[in-house]
């Protein structure tokens, strides 16, 4: 694999193992959620990537997705509970379980098989909450091979901010009240009580010893006005560093939380990234 991936337009097709593309679902906690995989071509088995989207998920990094897949990745993306189109409630506690559940569904005989997916590498990459979402699930689940985070976005410090500030849980509601067009069962008034019920246990500072052990990726946007990089990324990255991170890779893009402008060389980093820790 190398980041020349994003130099050539074709590559030799494999007859017997082509590269495909299949929609899919797999249950969470009683539901069947939406995806697709994007399989590499060969026989494999192939290392994996789960793709995570944000909230609600605008930006989706499908042009990542398929670059990853030429890469000789697998690569599945999906939505989660109650976002475009899986059925039951969204919330950001249903998210974060619904990775756990893509995590145990890979790891079955039968989608190895299937999508010749490598069970023992399966990598997280998430974007703003889908990089919270990784965090948190390779903070918990060991097998986890490598976690990235772009843009991410700290939840337990949302929470700790709005605590303090009565105004800014105004604002947040009212912003959030925009973003609820692509989810169901839920308000924006009930997300913003998830988040200061469920805040504390979604402190990164509970998480540093296990994370610095873990190969871990954290790329932020200086533009960015969501996930603010004084507040969502430099922290974090000096945390790490401060425990001593064994295998941390950090990068800062002058663009902003949707990486806007800047998607060929957030793609280099990430293959670049990749490379390093296969």
């Amino acid at each position: 694999m190398s980041i020349d991936v994003l130099n050539h337009d074709l590559f030799p097709r494999n007859e017997q193992y082509p590269a495909t593309l299949l929609a899919l679902t797999f249950e969470s906690h009683g539901e069947q959620l939406l995806g697709r995989m994007l399989v590499a071509q060969g026989a494999g088995p192939h290392p994996t990537i789960v793709l995570l989207h944000g909230f609600p998920g605008n930006e989706q990094n499908g042009d990542l997705a398929h670059i990853f897949r030429r890469a000789g990745w697998n690569v599945l993306l999906f939505h989660y509970r109650g976002a475009w189109g899986s059925p039951d409630t969204f919330s950001f506690t249903h998210a974060c379980e619904d990775v756990a559940s893509a995590l145990c569904w890979l790891r079955t005989a039968e989608a190895q098989e299937r999508y010749q997916a490598d069970a023992h590498k399966i990598v997280l990459i998430g974007h703003s909450m889908g990089g919270f979402a990784a965090l948190l699930t390779a903070a918990t689940d060991p097998a986890v091979y490598g976690v990235a985070s772009l843009a991410g976005f700290q939840f337990g410090l949302l929470a700790r901010l709005l605590r303090e500030d009565a105004a800014l849980q105004a604002a947040v509601i009212e912003d959030w009240r925009g973003e609820l067009a692509a989810l169901r069962g839920t308000t924006a008034e009930q997300l913003v009580q998830e988040v200061l019920d469920e805040g504390e246990g979604w402190e990164m500072e509970r998480y540093l010893d296990i994370l610095a052990q873990r190969r871990v990726c954290l790329i932020g946007a200086s533009y960015d006005t969501v996930a603010t990089v004084p507040l969502h990324h430099t922290p974090l990255v000096a945390a790490l560093e401060a425990h001593s991170a064994r295998e941390l890779r950090s990068a800062l893009l002058p663009t902003d939380h949707a990486f806007s402008d800047a998607r060929v060389a957030l793609a280099k980093h990430l293959l670049a990234w990749l490379d390093s820790i296969l």
